[in-house]
């Protein structure tokens, strides 16, 4: 297996970084939108030696009894180790450990080999009031991995990828039985070796792991075809203070609520997930990735939406708006003569069918099937596309997608290293409010930029369809100002997340709450619902171990958030 364990300071595993001389194009595009000197000094990490780990808690007892169950070698207590697990990879957590501080830190890093071994780590934590926080890829984005903010206890990192087997594969039933520390092309290199897929590509897929999709109700990229994450759990085991959590694997029942529902979206509240039975699918005979361009964002909507009404849709289908499109033009690699030329003419002819410069909407779409699926597929998907303006570009922008798509997140460091802000925020809606929700979100993501005395730059994209409706998935940039720039951030959060809220959008569609999406979750869930969730955390985790503070709002959650002026507006 891959060592997939990434850098602490940004994304990605050490030495692969993004590469300016192969993609040319796109600190000019972020400089000229932003309107920033390109050749700003750098702001980069401090050297790991001169970041500030937290005084260490260190219960005795619990660590001899913890070496005893793992052996030494499985009990880590260095810095090094402690610091790679401190957060996650949100812009507030890259920042804070780039400048030094890393008080989200655990005290101790744990690797168990198996089911026992957590079900061992977990009573010792229980006996010796210990509080645990699972750990798979380190790849979340939404605060679920730090230490909890004035928690005293010791406090121990479980990272799962010594649990990383697929168990079996269940061909006549298309299950995989599959342990919760396999980093995605892992388990997808052993089912592909018995010619199946589990069909799970989120944009993190190199560097995260079955159980924290599980945790954090993840989405794939080619979700259309295959679901989101709780689409595809079985069955699940689930290590918790109160025993563990066995289901059964059974295509459907009516044995009152839904227990692995109960256990996906948890955070690491619950317990640590050990392994999960998932559906999965014959790997595909033929594949087919295509462009298309759109006169505006509406009509790429629509197109999606008749669709998914047709129930013609394809694997993927990931629409841009005129913003992320022009990023996604910039992000094109290094061209020959040649290919500049064919660039031309491709952007002549996107003109003469009546394509506004700056306004286009592009699209890539994904078939999979056999080459008859295919050619019906795409024969369906075209028709609809065509009577909605969609302008066929051919396979050449999907070829580039696939060598590129899971590269965006590197970008990201680059940009920070030049005092960039840069982050996301994802939403869902219904169809009839996917259009206001969007135009009021990027209105409102503007505006807080500009408060702050910021050029802005938005853009957004569609890559999770319904029959009931659609993600919005937005990108934002800024021009930090040194020594401010997480206020900034988390203004500009805050306006994007009260848009959504307001304008009957969801907290998150795939980025789960940790602590970035807090503030809003008795909004999204209603007092009662959460008041539902703390009740199945108290049956789980009576002295709440299991990461505390999360799903779990305080009086005064924007002045936890950081932004403690809001909490009286």
């Amino acid at each position: 297996m891959t060592d997939r364990r990434m850098k602490w300071w940004g994304w990605g595993a050490e030495g692969v970084a993004f590469d300016p001389e192969h993609r040319p194009g796109v600190w000019p595009f972020v400089a000229d939108q932003l309107q920033l000197d390109p050749d700003r000094p750098l702001d980069l990490p401090l050297p790991a030696a001169a970041v500030a780990l937290p005084a260490q808690t260190r219960n005795a007892a619990f660590v001899a009894g913890v070496v005893e169950a793992l052996g030494r070698e499985h009990v880590r207590e260095d810095d090094p180790e402690r610091l790679v697990h401190a957060y996650g990879k949100s812009y507030r957590d890259l920042l804070r450990v780039r400048r030094g501080d890393a008080s989200g830190a655990p005290d101790v890093v744990l690797y168990p080999g198996g089911e026992a071994e957590v079900e061992a780590v977990v009573r010792l934590a229980a006996r010796h009031d210990v509080v645990l926080i699972p750990f798979g890829g380190g790849s979340n984005i939404a605060g679920c991995l730090e230490r909890p903010a004035g928690d005293t206890r010791m406090v121990a990192s479980l990272d799962m990828s010594r649990l990383s087997r697929v168990i079996e594969v269940d061909a006549a039933s298309c299950t995989a039985r599959i342990e919760a520390g396999a980093f995605g092309p892992d388990l997808e290199a052993a089912l592909n070796a018995q010619g199946m897929t589990l069909g799970h590509f989120p944009d993190s897929f190199l560097h995260s792991t079955l159980g924290g999709w599980i945790a954090t109700r993840s989405a794939g990229m080619q979700s259309d075809k295959y679901g989101k994450i709780e689409d595809m759990v079985v069955a699940l085991r689930m290590v918790t203070p109160a025993g563990t959590v066995a289901t059964r694997a059974i295509p459907r029942s009516a044995a009152g609520l839904d227990v692995n529902h109960l256990c996906v979206g948890g955070e690491g509240t619950l317990g640590v997930i050990t392994e999960a039975v998932m559906r999965v699918h014959p790997l595909p005979a033929h594949k087919r990735v295509e462009g298309y361009m759109f006169r505006d964002f509406e009509s790429g909507i629509a197109a999606l939406q008749e669709c998914v009404r047709r129930e013609c849709a394809p694997s993927m289908a990931r629409l841009n708006d005129p913003g992320k499109t022009a990023l996604s033009l910039a992000f094109k690699s290094r061209s020959s003569g040649g290919q500049k030329l064919i660039l031309r003419a491709m952007d002549a002819y996107l003109r003469l069918r009546g394509v506004a410069p700056g306004k286009g909407c592009a699209m890539l779409v994904k078939y999979e099937g056999s080459r008859a699926q295919v050619a019906r597929q795409r024969r369906e998907v075209a028709a609809v596309y065509r009577a909605f303006g969609g302008i066929a570009l051919g396979t050449a922008p999907g070829r580039s997608f696939e060598r590129a798509k899971y590269d965006f997140p590197h970008a990201r460091d680059f940009m920070m290293d030049r005092g960039v802000i840069v982050d996301v925020s994802e939403t869902a809606t219904v169809w009839s409010k996917l259009m206001p929700l969007y135009k009021a979100a990027s209105q409102a993501i503007v505006a807080a930029i500009a408060a702050d005395g910021s050029p802005a730059w938005v853009g957004c994209h569609v890559s999770h369809t319904y029959r009931t409706g659609a993600s919005l998935y937005f990108t934002f940039g800024a021009a930090g100002r040194r020594g401010e720039e997480l206020g900034q951030y988390l203004r500009i959060k805050k306006a994007a997340e009260d848009a959504f809220l307001a304008h009957g959008g969801t907290l998150s569609h795939h980025h789960a709450v940790g602590t970035e999406h807090l503030p809003w979750l008795a909004d999204d869930a209603s007092p009662p619902g959460l008041a539902a969730m703390q009740a199945v955390k108290r049956a789980f985790d009576p002295t709440d171990i299991m990461t505390p503070g999360r799903l779990r709002p305080s009086a005064t959650p924007f002045a936890d958030w950081g932004l403690p002026g809001e909490d009286a507006a």
